[in-house]
């Protein structure tokens, strides 16, 4: 296999790997996303149960319906505690994603850069044999002519 035909395999392979680390980070986004949207809607939740609360605790609230409140919020502060970790672990996660979509992502472009550097090599190169081919063929036209006029 020549060096071309070898970078640019590379580059597909790359570009793979690019496309492999963007639908890995579409996802780890979506689930970062989903993570904070039902934080807030925890937080959501428990604010209205709070505001509950103080408005029956205004009526005037035994203690047990108190104390079933504050329990409920308990659960609710535990589920808040517990989605909040879940929403760091994928923030980080997708932090993570991008850091490698990036580095694929430049790592395509490098073997991007060489497929071209290579395939402008090759122009000069052949460039260069079309001109010495076109010298010889200059040099035996002239050297025919000499040839002819001498006799």
């Amino acid at each position: 296999m020549n060096t071309p035909d070898a970078l640019e395999t590379l580059l597909m392979l790359s570009a793979r790997e690019a496309d492999a680390a963007a639908v890995s980070l579409g996802k780890a986004i979506a689930a970062r996303d989903d993570a904070q949207q039902r934080l807030q809607m925890l937080q959501q939740l428990r604010a209205e149960y709070a505001q509950r609360l103080q408005g029956h605790v205004q009526d005037g609230l035994s203690f047990a319906a108190y104390r079933n409140f504050r329990r409920f919020l308990d659960k609710i502060d535990e589920a808040i505690a517990g989605q909040t970790a879940i929403e760091v672990g994928a923030a980080t996660q997708a932090e993570q994603s991008r850091q490698h979509w990036q580095s694929k992502k430049r790592e395509g472009q490098t073997w991007q850069l060489l497929v071209e550097r290579a395939a402008r090599d090759a122009q000069r190169k052949e460039a260069k044999q079309e001109r010495k081919a076109n010298d010889e063929f200059a040099a035996r036209a002239v050297l025919r002519r000499a040839d002819t006029e001498a006799c």
